[in-house]
């Protein structure tokens, strides 16, 4: 193959084609507008920057993106195959066919072959009257041309790439692998070196002493000497540097990802599962670092990821990055899309940034409570469960904290935003604030309407009402009243909290519904809340009946704090009656959300 210059290819248009040789590349756009799924759904992903593509397994992820790339590259002259998720997908095509010869021949060395004559890509001629063909009618799909516009990284492909390329015949031959591309760039070599020495913390160096050029781990201790005089012991240290292409899954996988990525310009990307083989720090770079890809060469990236590390990655590079929960029940894949907008005012939330709730993004269910404690007594529970209850498997249930009451309701609307089915399970006391219960219940799907004010008003009517103030006198008179006859018996860890919750009932009335929880209650306001439990748990909210969660585990002697998980893992409380009753209703209630018969 010999490459033509610039001359010669101006000269060909010209005699030809006279109208390509004004094609100006700047004007050329290619990317997705939009791609509509079977069930209707539509993901719209962004125009400059990633879309991350989530859910749990078998949610039809890979799938979305392999379809997605079969439609972009399908030729307009033939049958279309049939596709399992993806309906139609809409591309954006801007500039005419002189400006795409343009844009490709910048990047692309045009050269002759005996008779045949093309821009060279993946190792073939593309005749530039074929690829003139296939942009006039690209909403069908762009044939060959998707080998310039697109790049698809999946699990089969991700160490097909390869750090090595054997060497050009010529010095002016065009380079067919992002390794010649290497060759030819200092500016891209030292980019490939900085991105293993941030994410593997070894340097790359590439090797160009022998007949087949290579990637090699590490770096030779004297300077590269003049290419016409290298003496044996730099060849000697240069072969004992490890070769890349013989590198653990991890990093091989990440650079045969990425490699492709920086030594070419696509304006598409789409990456499954990219993260695959890496330790979650390196996924976290991995991400950082396409993130900045795309900033700097404002690129459209797609990503299928499990990891939350690459998520979270991408998110702390500052790209704009837009998350689509796809989900599949008996039908179709389902998506639903969080935009950009709406996902950084959320990353800059400390609530959700530095607890777990991402994780929720890969769960088929998340369960809500107020502390990591809480969390870790629930998830004990249902460990203690011997059968998957309602066709749940206990690996796809994540327990969130949300650090408290109030922002139950931020984290089950972030959630929600992306079809992540939620159930949340503060305390009982939750009910003892009408504006913090109606967040929620509106986060849930639900509406505060004059029902749920009826009957709150009925419930908690007496924990409202005015109480007289409390002195000492009060509280030794109520102490007194409650211990007199009880002089000779043991102080006990239960006697111990008969006394502080005598003294909390004369302090606050709601200190009566954390101790007794339902029991507080009597009469009318009983059956009103009552009434009222039933119908949040309708919508995902269980509140804990016994007051708050630790009543759950009676039988623990210390009441709160580090000391009362420890101890109430160890006695296996979280297997009690009391706990399983409450994680039943957790169940139930995941299993409405969920659509469970």
């Amino acid at each position: 193959m010999q490459r033509v210059d610039t001359e010669s290819i101006a000269a060909l248009y010209a005699t030809n084609h006279p109208g390509w040789a004004t094609g100006t590349a700047s004007q050329f756009r290619f990317g997705i507008e939009q791609i509509t799924l079977k069930g209707g759904d539509v993901i719209r992903p962004q125009a400059s920057g990633v879309t991350v593509i989530v859910g749990s397994n078998n949610a039809g992820k890979s799938t979305i993106l392999r379809e997605l790339h079969q439609w972009i590259g399908h030729h307009p002259s033939q049958p279309r195959p049939p596709m399992i998720s993806v309906d139609s997908v809409c591309l954006t095509a801007q500039g005419n066919d002189a400006d795409m010869i343009a844009w490709i021949g910048s990047g692309t060395p045009f050269v002759t072959n005996g008779t045949s004559m093309g821009f060279s890509r993946n190792g073939g001629l593309h005749d530039p009257n074929t690829l003139a063909y296939l942009w006039s009618q690209p909403q069908h799909g762009v044939g060959e041309l998707a080998s310039f516009f697109t790049f698809y990284g999946n699990a089969a492909g991700r160490f097909s790439v390869g750090g090595s390329a054997e060497m050009r015949e010529a010095g002016d031959d065009p380079a067919v692998h992002p390794i010649h591309t290497l060759q030819d760039s200092r500016e891209l070599r030292d980019r490939i070196n900085g991105t293993s020495l941030s994410v593997f913390g070894k340097p790359l160096t590439l090797d160009t002493l022998g007949r087949t050029v290579r990637l090699r781990v590490g770096e030779v201790d004297s300077p590269a000497p003049p290419i016409d005089d290298i003496p044996p012991a730099y060849r000697a240290a240069m072969a004992a540097l490890s070769p890349l292409d013989e590198q653990g899954d991890g990093m091989r996988g990440f650079f045969g990802q990425v490699l492709p990525v920086i030594a070419a310009t696509y304006p598409v990307i789409i990456l499954d599962e990219p993260e695959a083989f890496l330790h979650p720090p390196q996924a976290h770079a991995l991400g950082a670092e396409l993130g900045a890809l795309a900033v700097e060469r404002g690129v459209q990236i797609l990503i299928a990821t499990h990891d939350r590390s690459l998520l979270t990655g991408l998110l702390d590079s500052g790209v704009q990055v837009s998350v689509v929960r796809a989900s599949r029940g008996e039908g179709h894949t389902h998506a639903h899309q969080l935009d950009s907008d709406r996902l950084q005012e959320l990353w800059h939330d400390p609530v959700l940034k530095y607890t777990n709730v991402l994780d929720g993004l890969f769960h088929r269910v998340v369960m809500l409570a107020e502390a990591e404690g809480d969390c870790a007594y629930l998830n004990a529970s249902l460990d203690h469960l011997q059968q998957t209850a309602d066709g749940l498997p206990r690996n796809e249930v994540l327990f969130v904290p949300t650090g408290g009451k109030d922002a139950m309701w931020k984290v089950a609307n972030t959630l929600r935003a992306v079809a992540v089915p939620v159930v949340a399970a503060p305390d009982l006391d939750m009910v003892n604030n009408e504006a913090t219960l109606s967040r929620l219940v509106t986060a849930m799907g639900g509406e505060w309407d004059e029902a749920y004010k009826v009957l709150w008003n009925r419930a908690t009517a007496a924990q409202r009402a005015p109480r007289e103030s409390v002195n000492v006198g009060h509280v030794l008179d109520a102490i007194t009243a409650l211990f007199d006859d009880r002089r000779d018996e043991p102080f006990s860890a239960a006697t111990r909290e008969e006394l502080f919750a005598q003294a909390r009932s004369r302090e606050s009335p709601w200190a009566e519904v954390k101790t007794y929880g339902v029991e507080a209650f009597r009469g009318e306001a009983r059956a009103a809340l009552l009434e009222l439990l039933a119908r949040l748990e309708s919508l995902g909210i269980v509140l804990v009946r016994e007051g708050e969660l630790e009543r759950l585990a009676p039988e623990v002697a210390a009441r709160k704090g580090p000391g009362w998980l420890q101890e109430a893992l160890s006695v296996e409380a979280p297997g009690n009656e009391r706990t399983q009753k409450h994680l039943q209703r957790l169940l139930d209630a995941s299993a409405t959300v969920l659509g469970i018969e």
